[in-house]
């Protein structure tokens, strides 16, 4: 598989940014705004890039090559966010590199590593200490009816899904080479986590 021409992108920002006490997607990051740095990052790796939003959620501009999709409903949590990324690319692509919108030092590299160990998984996930990190991981279509039953019967715990499926772990060593200190994988849930990225960025 060619994570370049088969394989899509999706960004999940429609969550309700509680702890962070902000709307997350239009955080400022140096000259641009959170969501718009991560797009900037999967446009370099993936196509068509979707980006999944809650109803009337405010965005930034997007260029025309960037379609946005929302929720069917609010309050649904990231099962429903990437059940309709997946739904929208299903025509197009088959799969997709699936993160969320706080994601500042994601690497292309490192998107491009976990979509070529997809094959004929559902979902390749990275495990690092014990945990799943699965928005930050590559799906495949052939998820999607396994998710839509899910949320069609009241269930929308993503650690279910990942448990439920055929996956592939992918641990540190795996992409130690493109990403050795598995920046990645870092989100931000905080004002403090936030703080202390934009003090990353800058010392870079």
């Amino acid at each position: 598989m060619n994570p370049q021409t088969e394989s899509a992108g999706i960004i999940l920002c429609g969550g309700k940014s509680e702890r962070m006490g902000r709307s997350k997607p239009l955080l400022p990051f140096g000259d641009e705004v959170l969501l718009e740095r991560v797009t900037r990052t999967l446009t370099e790796v993936v196509s068509p890039l979707i980006v999944v939003a809650s109803p009337g959620q405010s965005l930034p501009d997007f260029s025309a090559e960037i379609e946005v999709v929302y929720d069917r409903q609010p309050g649904c949590g990231p099962l429903e966010g990437l059940a309709m990324g997946l739904k929208a690319i299903s025509k197009t692509a088959e799969s997709a590199f699936v993160t969320g919108c706080d994601s500042p030092f994601i690497k292309p590299l490192f998107i491009r590593r976990i979509l070529a160990l997809l094959d004929d998984y559902a979902v390749a996930i990275p495990k690092a200490d014990g945990r799943y990190h699965p928005l930050c991981a590559a799906f495949s279509t052939k998820a999607l009816p396994h998710i839509e039953k899910m949320l069609q019967g009241g269930e929308r715990r993503m650690g279910l899904l990942i448990e439920s499926i055929a996956r592939r772990e992918v641990l540190p060593p795996e992409w130690k080479d493109v990403d050795p200190d598995s920046k990645s994988l870092c989100n931000l849930n905080t004002q403090e986590e936030y703080a202390a990225a934009l003090r990353e960025a800058d010392s870079r």
